[in-house]
């Protein structure tokens, strides 16, 4: 199958998931993500997006759904929105647009400001690592002394350099230089207005007429604040971008269609550049400038303190999606002061632990389709950086692996700050396309990174489990059983529990129903309490009932409560403790769940090679298809009689070669093995868990309370594998 047709099912599952083509009110990518805003959220089913071949993980953030595709992300978003102005087009002919999202009354608005933030963002980030690239090439050019530098003071063309080098550094300089009309091209497309003039007024913004330097217009303190074109830099056009927006919808509302179409171009540029150079420059050039300070500030603490931060917080940034903000902050100040990065070195370290991580989970899981996931999830982050495929295909759903590498990660940080290892370049966003950002530090940079790699690889490896076994599972189980019901203490379960929803009221929870509800339920479970407490409860509660508050009978209630011991909660912690001692013979357990899983494991295994080997034999035979079809359309008699062959090669090969009949074969003999296993394990794991229901029977009588959640808990415990497997429900 093409990556064409593979990407037309992607689009169409997606679709599919998500409730159809015109439940989609926005979309955009960043570099690795397809970004949704949708108009019904309830419509998608995120655990079945998760399942779709190709999609690397799913989730919510600020209101968007995020679909983690990798590196092809670019291609996907087109075609999907190719298909939407299709649909568009057929069903009221008009083309689809990208519309905001910033009106929305169910999303908060923190939430839709890291929104806007990320889909203004989004677009920026190929161009950045374009420009990046370009930039890191020109660098190694001149260290290699292949090209020279035409801005060398006294230099002269013929002599010192060549035309060649001028226009190498015209088209690396350049990019940089005009970031601010990307942004506000971007911000004026995402508020829906008219990107033309935006980028018109962002040219007169970036306009080589005024000096480099500046004309002073006035001085604040140590600051001078200067007319010039706005280089590398981004605030001000995202605030020119904000403003040029509405303003050009309010024109269209209230001018009439022909003073609009003349008016409104002629005013935006007009009335925007001037605001632009002696308003909204001024005061963004401050703002950013007083930004820049402070973060220069956190990245130099001492000890590397801040890259260790920034190394430990990176990838979870990564996972909340908003790491793209302090991105552009790091890219604005290496552009605009020319300031060596800390900051974007420390992130790069971070993003090779995780990699590491996700490298470790390859090497231990036993599983072929496990490891040939975890391998492909890490190449596209080793050559150029975006982690997003190993967090979300692997380390993230498997818990602990997310964790060691960002640890691995705040070591590697911390190592960038003492050593002072900072790149002076934007490169991609990181990988091995990144070490081309290192002019003075490459080889530390290698070093660190590499350590940071090996460093995921190391811990993960040795504190990650592929299988949790039943007795750790059972263990965690009863201390949160012990935990909830206060069984490992002296006083009565329920005077403890009491105590807990006594704790909870205050004056601005004295209208609670559910809490004022759950304590008429525990005062109603109390045992052995005097006749002077019981009054002083009652006293409490009819208080609360009127919207009273008594702090002081509350604390004398719960000085008193806390003494209240009872002989069934001695017996409750005996039969904790033998509970407790009963867990710990689940390790019994594992000979028979590691001889099943091993059986499991295999079939998978050849699961997997079956599944390659028609997906091989399948593109074989379209290739035959499509190269007959190819030669019947020549007409030539010849051609023809070879493609009729060829179709005919292609249907007869089909998917029965002798390696397909034997995959099956050995599938069908393990599913034997399996079924005998299965038995094996199922009269055992009844066994241990008839025992331990036996105990919560005991537990429940003595109580007068319902613990079938903990059965249920204790019931996937032990059945862990089973379940996992799916060769039983959970419950």
């Amino acid at each position: 199958m093409s990556k064409e047709s593979k990407n037309e099912i992607l689009i169409e599952n997606i679709f599919d998931k998500i409730g159809g083509s015109e439940n989609i009110k926005d979309v955009y990518h960043c570099a690795t993500r397809m970004r949704l805003t949708l108009f019904n959220q309830d419509s998608a089913n995120l655990k079945e997006l998760k399942t779709i071949t190709n999609i690397k993980g799913a989730l919510w953030s600020n209101g968007e759904l995020q679909l983690i595709i990798g590196p092809v992300v670019s291609k996907v978003t087109q075609l999907l929105k190719n298909k939407l102005t299709s649909f568009k087009n057929k069903d009221d002919k008009v083309n689809f647009k990208v519309e905001n999202n910033l009106n929305s009354t169910k999303v908060p608005i923190w939430k839709r400001l890291i929104k806007s933030v990320s889909a203004i963002f989004g677009p920026l980030i190929p161009f950045l690592i374009g420009v990046g690239l370009i930039m890191a090439l020109e660098q190694l050019l001149l260290r290699t002394g292949l090209v020279h530098n035409p801005n060398k003071e006294n230099a002269i063309l013929g002599q010192d350099y060549n035309i060649f080098d001028v226009i190498l550094n015209v088209i690396s300089s350049t990019g940089f230089k005009m970031m601010g009309v990307i942004a506000i091209w971007s911000t004026v497309r995402y508020l829906g207005g008219k990107t033309p003039i935006a980028i018109a007024l962002g040219l007169i913004m970036v306009n080589p007429i005024l000096p480099e330097k500046g004309i002073n217009l006035f001085t604040i303190g140590s600051w001078e604040v200067a007319l010039k074109p706005f280089y590398s830099t981004i605030l001000v056009f995202i605030a020119m971008g904000i403003l040029v927006a509405y303003c050009q919808k309010l024109m269209e509302k209230y001018f009439n269609p022909v003073a609009n179409f003349i008016l409104n171009p002629f005013l935006t540029l007009l009335v925007g550049g001037l605001l632009a150079f002696f308003v909204m420059g001024p005061i963004m050039g401050i703002v950013e400038n007083s930004l820049l300070n402070v973060f220069n500030w956190f990245m130099n603490w001492p000890l590397g303190l801040g890259t260790m931060i920034v190394g430990l917080t990176w990838q979870p940034l990564v996972v909340l999606g908003v790491h793209n903000i302090l991105f552009f902050a790091a890219v604005t100040d290496l552009s605009t002061t020319g300031r060596p990065s800390l900051f974007l070195a420390a992130a790069f370290a971070a993003a090779w632990a995780q990699m590491g991580a996700t490298v470790a989970v390859g090497l231990k899981s036993k599983k072929t389709i496990d490891k040939s996931a975890a391998f492909a999830a890490v190449l596209p982050g080793v050559i150029s950086g975006p982690t997003e495929s190993c967090i979300y295909g692997v380390n993230l759903p498997k818990g602990l692996p997310f964790i060691t590498g960002t640890l691995a990660g705040a070591i590697g940080g911390w190592m960038i700050g003492i050593l002072g290892v900072s790149l002076d370049n934007l490169a991609g966003l990181g990988g091995i396309v990144g070490f081309l950002a290192y002019t003075n530090h490459l080889a530390l940079a290698i070093a660190i990174d590499l350590l940071s790699f090996a460093l995921g690889i190391v811990i993960t490896y040795f504190l990650w489990k592929e299988e949790k076994t039943e007795k750790q599972l059972a263990i965690k189980t009863t201390k949160k059983l012990a935990r909830d019901y206060y069984l490992n203490q002296d006083t009565d379960f329920s005077a403890k529990k009491l105590i807990y929803y006594l704790k909870k009221v205050s004056n601005r929870k004295i209208k609670n129903k559910e809490l004022i509800s759950n304590i008429l339920l525990w005062r109603k479970k109390l045992i052995d309490i005097d006749s002077n407490l019981e009054k002083q409860i009652d006293l409490f509660i009819e208080d609360l009932l009127k919207e009273k508050y008594n702090a002081e009978l509350k604390k004398e209630i719960i000085i008193k409560l806390n003494s209240i011991k009872s002989n069934r909660q001695k017996q409750l912690r005996d039969i904790l403790k033998s509970l407790f001692i009963f867990n710990k013979q689940l390790n019994k357990l594992n000979p028979y769940t590691k001889e099943h899983y091993k059986l499991l494991i295999k079939k998978s295994n050849l699961q997997y090679s079956l599944n390659k080997t028609l997906e091989i034999n399948e593109e074989k035979s379209v290739k035959l298809f499509n190269k007959g079809k190819k030669l019947i359309i020549s007409k030539d008699p010849g051609k023809v009689e070879i493609g009729e062959l060829l179709i005919k090669t292609s249907g007869e090969k089909n998917l029965e070669t002798d390696k397909v009949k034997n995959l099956n074969l050995e599938i069908e003999k393990q599913n034997v093995k399996i079924n005998d296993s299965y038995i094996n394990l199922s009269i055992e794991t009844q066994k241990y868990y008839s025992e331990i229901e036996e105990t919560l029977n005991k537990m429940e009588k003595l109580m007068n309370e319902s613990l079938i959640n903990y059965k249920n808990n204790y019931y996937n415990n032990i059945h862990y594998l089973q379940i996992k497997e799916n060769q039983i429900q959970i419950r």
